[in-house]
């Protein structure tokens, strides 16, 4: 039974407040409305893949907006999802890192997508939005292969899930400490390709991929790294089986740690290592006619590429250099330096967060310069994965203009920014002039035009109070007059990924609807005993004549690691403005180190608004609920160190409360794991006030599963005082 259910009726009723002199309010690090994954990440041609998309501060029954060919989804997500994953290490608590830092325990919601089997192979992109806004453009790969999906526990290499190769493994590092194991079969000399798709489709995780025999010796591997993304390949020594392991680099882990693993052979290694074109080998000193372009590896760790260009006094020359494609790890830094050696001009790939470096040089005099290009790891690294692209030319006057985010939401009547940064050549400094396709109704923005000069703008977007909520795909463009001859340019957007070409440089509007309600409370201290709930004062503001029901809930962000406190998702019925939040103390809390919890809620609500569209709005609480935690008043304990629980049979658990004075009340007994659905079940055994003794018959299907390492969990309920329920568990070990 959920614990809400176990609650609502001996506290739904509460009015009484508690008064206390409030603290200073630590703001949430968002209020906006974000998607987290996708998982699986991906599917295969021909199938239709049921998936799980993982959101915080968003309402149920959210729209799903999709772009790309050959791929059907349902216009609403479906019902929220808690599956089960591997368990994080059991650690003290902390607080949040850095001012502003949270802490993220994704919602994810049910959906569906059915791929067409001539649907192009690659990505189609996929946002979330809601009455309160929207979310980033994230990818849905659309691949060719057969696909898996891992299971856990499959941490150590005794439970490696066995695949067949090609495939492709989706799989998410959802503990700290978790670690997926897979075993495939490989013949001798065959050559086999492991590539962890992570950062490439807008995972956190950062991979660790290991290839190793099935008696535990690793196997020696070519890596490269493509983004921050491992692509692993070796030539088998010995037929037999293998083990690779993928796990996250540091102890992070949770459902937004997708990856797409594609484990596949190829004929030669050399496909495998190749970078992406034609690479040269670079002479020394090598002449540059301008234009020239040239590509070159940085094959050692002490390796510079030189070249010579002719220059003309007070000629402005342009000069780029970037890695050579996506799997090359180079970060390039060039100089331009005369005859004798001396540095005149200086460029590196860390200024720039794309790794391209560039510089405008104007000759001094007539001659010959030298142009140097070296790796910023030089004398440390070098390799095949080192390659670049160098350019240079006559510099002509242009201009380039970028925006750091694919998506924007603005609120009715309000106003929200995007920074445009604006990059310019060949000496062009004069104004451009801004416009903006796709713009709906009602919605403006500001200011027109970029100043001579001038490389950083706010372009605000404005709303009036009646513009109608909707989503929009905006296009911003800019032109300017460039030797008497208008140039137009389109601004380019960051994405995850590369996105569907009807969407590439665009930017996602949402226009939110005004706040409904807003959810409130006193920040200060209170004083509950872990092992309760405790029932916490909050208010509600209602906005704009909405006088419907609110849902309560824990908010997915919070400023500190919650060790499992939890709030009872309460319903608020139409009208009320006070009422009591149900925060749940575990007595598993860290005595003596999370001595108190600062937990954020959030609400959501339905209603239609007056253009007759249904929408969902979510309120994140503006204070944190304030509760020093005291020690337990209750301990429920097992009697058996173990039972032997065999099917058809009915095993009979003997249990105990160890009570303190704070509490002598009368507490109901039920078993919680395993569910009936099991094949478990018990009856509800009730022990009385003053009683501390109880015995719980567990009756075991005939083909109910019994395996080993099952655990009996026992749950007790009852009532410290008027609003507070105590709660104890105790687990009996299974075994033979």
């Amino acid at each position: 039974m959920s614990l809400s259910r176990i609650l609502w009726s001996a506290i739904a009723t509460l009015t009484i407040f508690v008064s206390a002199q409030p603290l200073s309010a630590q703001a949430v690090p968002s209020k906006e409305p974000s998607s987290t994954h996708i998982f699986p990440a991906g599917g295969r041609r021909g199938t239709v893949v049921p998936v799980r998309i993982g959101t915080e501060a968003m309402p149920p029954s959210a729209n799903l907006r999709l772009w790309g060919d050959g791929v059907r989804v349902a216009e609403l997500l479906g019902d929220r999802m808690k599956p089960r994953y591997e368990q994080s290490a059991r650690r003290p608590p902390r607080d949040a890192d850095g001012v502003g830092a949270n802490m993220s325990y994704p919602t994810e919601w049910a959906s569906e997508f059915a791929i067409a089997a001539d649907a192009p192979l690659g990505a189609v992109a996929w946002r979330v939005t809601c009455g309160w806004g929207g979310t980033r453009v994230r990818p849905f790969v659309i691949g060719d292969l057969p696909e898996f999906i891992e299971g856990e526990s499959n941490s150590t290499a005794d439970r490696a899930e066995r695949v067949t190769l090609p495939v492709t493994i989706n799989g998410q590092i959802a503990g700290e400490r978790d670690i997926d194991c897979f075993v495939f079969s490989a013949t001798s000399g065959q050559v086999v390709v492991a590539d962890v798709l992570a950062s490439r489709i807008g995972s956190p995780l950062d991979p660790v991929v290991e290839l190793s025999s099935t008696n535990g010796r690793r196997v020696r591997s070519e890596i490269r790294r493509i983004d921050n993304d491992n692509v692993l390949s070796f030539r088998v020594p010995e037929a037999g089986d293998y083990v690779l392991q993928i796990a996250n680099v540091s102890f992070r882990g949770g459902p937004e740690f997708v990856y797409r693993a594609t484990l596949s052979d190829v004929e030669h290694v050399s496909n495998v290592l190749a970078a992406d074109g034609h690479v040269e080998n670079v002479p020394h000193d090598k002449p540059l006619a301008l234009p020239a372009a040239v590509d070159g590896r940085f094959l050692k760790a002490d390796s510079e590429d030189s070249f010579r260009i002719a220059a003309k006094k007070d000629e402005l020359i342009a000069i780029e250099c970037r890695p050579a494609s996506a799997s090359s790890i180079a970060m390039p830094i060039i100089v331009v330096a005369d005859a004798a050696g001396q540095t005149l001009a200086k460029a590196s790939s860390v200024e720039s967060s794309d790794r391209e470096c560039s510089l405008e040089w104007r000759a001094p005099a007539d001659g010959e310069y030298r142009l140097r290009v070296r790796d910023l790891q030089h004398g440390t690294r070098g390799g095949p994965e080192f390659a670049y692209r160098l350019s240079a030319r006559q510099a002509q006057p242009d201009f380039k203009f970028s925006i750091a985010t694919d998506y924007v939401n603005v609120t009715q009547g309000s106003r929200s920014d995007l920074d445009l940064t604006v990059k310019r050549f060949g000496g062009f400094t004069g104004p451009i002039d801004l416009s903006i396709a796709g713009l709906p109704e009602g919605v403006t923005f500001e200011p027109p035009r970029i100043a001579d000069n001038q490389t950083s703008l706010k372009l605000a977007l404005k709303s009036i109070d009646d513009t109608r909520p909707t989503d929009a795909t905006l296009r911003i463009t800019g032109k300017a007059m460039i030797a008497d001859k208008p140039v137009e340019r389109l601004a380019e957007v960051f994405s995850v990924s590369d996105v569907p070409a009807t969407i590439a440089n665009t930017v996602q509007l949402t226009v939110q609807h005004k706040p409904i309600f807003k959810l409130t409370c006193n920040e200060a201290y209170q004083y509950g005993h872990r092992g309760t709930v405790y029932p916490y004062a909050m208010q509600i503001e209602r906005l704009g004549g909405f006088d419907g029901e609110i849902h309560v809930q824990l908010c997915e962000r919070q400023v500190q690691d919650l060790d499992g406190i939890e709030v009872v998702e309460t319903l608020i019925p139409p009208g009320v403005t006070e009422f009591k939040n149900l925060v749940y103390l575990p007595e598993t809390m860290h005595a003596s180190v999370q001595h108190h919890c600062r937990p954020y809620s959030q609400a959501w609500a339905t209603f239609t608004d007056k253009w007759g569209q249904r929408q969902t709005m979510l309120s994140i609480c503006d204070k944190r609920n304030m509760i020093r935690t005291m020690p337990t008043v209750v301990k429920l304990k097992s009697l058996d160190d173990h039972v032997a629980a065999r099917p058809g049979t009915t095993v009979r658990c003997q249990l105990e409360l160890d009570r303190t004075p704070n509490f002598n009340g009368s507490m109901e007994l039920e078993l919680i794991e395993p569910a009936a659905r099991s094949g478990f079940t018990a009856e509800r055994v009730w022990i009385e006030a003053g009683q501390t003794r109880a015995e719980v018959s567990v009756r075991i299907d005939d083909s109910a599963s019994c395996p080993p390492d099952l655990p009996l969990r026992f749950r007790a309920v009852g009532q410290l005082r008027e609003g507070v329920t105590v709660i104890s568990e105790a687990i009996v070990p299974v075994r033979d």
